[in-house]
């Protein structure tokens, strides 16, 4: 898979580092030129550019990309215009980090609804999170094992639990999270995720659930993938 990162600070270092150790080919660029000199063997590519100059970041591969990624944590106007450019250039993909609740919102008010927030670990989650399809997100467990979130796979739309064969991959399933609705004090229905707990063998599965999986993510993987 192809990323592209912006901003290498260490965050976005991180980052693309990680997203290189598991097999994925990354673009990292930044305007200060010590830093991609800094990194240049450690990411793919490396580029020194200007993220605000359209013309500049047109050059790069942004719609042949999985995602791309705004790691920049130093200036929040840099931020929202390159989040205004990708939009505007069509990426389908854009992942930011954002440093402030109001930089959040107006975020999310250009359509933005992946977000990461600066905290130990982050970076490595982020990365096991874009490195396999329809992960959601990520948790560390140790060296070789993650408990990681992902959309249910299609193949098991309306299946039941013990239908998914999860002892063939060698995981677990942990639990699943459902879409529900609920009433508020005023009346109004809103949507909200909620964690069912321990699941029954008999459990049917719904379209939009969330499989909660412990593993090793090569073959959590392999489970999301398989056709």
């Amino acid at each position: 898979m192809k990323y592209i990162v912006f901003g290498l600070g260490s965050y976005g270092a991180a980052l693309s580092s990680r997203l290189v150790e598991l097999g994925h080919e990354v673009f990292g660029v930044d305007i200060q030129p010590e830093r991609t000199e800094k990194y240049k063997n450690n990411i793919t590519y490396t580029v020194t550019l200007d993220a605000t100059n359209r013309d500049a970041i047109l050059d790069l591969p942004l719609l042949q990309s999985d995602a791309v990624i705004i790691a920049i944590g130093e200036n929040e106007g840099t931020i929202i215009m390159l989040a205004a450019l990708l939009r505007q250039i069509g990426v389908n993909r854009i992942v930011c980090r954002v440093t402030s609740a109001l930089q959040n919102t107006v975020l999310e008010t250009m359509g933005l609804h992946e977000f990461v927030y600066p905290e130990k670990n982050s970076a490595d989650r982020l990365a096991h999170t874009l490195s396999i399809p329809g992960v959601l997100d990520s948790f560390r467990v140790s060296e070789q094992y993650r408990i990681l979130e992902v959309h249910l796979p299609g193949r098991l739309m309306g299946s039941r639990v013990s239908d998914a064969e999860f002892d063939d991959y060698d995981i677990t399933l942990v639990t699943v999270k459902r879409k529900t609705e609920e009433k508020n004090l005023l009346g109004a229905v809103h949507e909200r995720i909620q964690t069912l707990g321990r699941v029954a063998n008999t459990l049917q599965f719904k379209a939009e659930d969330r499989l909660v999986l412990f593993g090793e993510p090569k073959k959590i993987k392999a489970f999301v993938e398989h056709l």
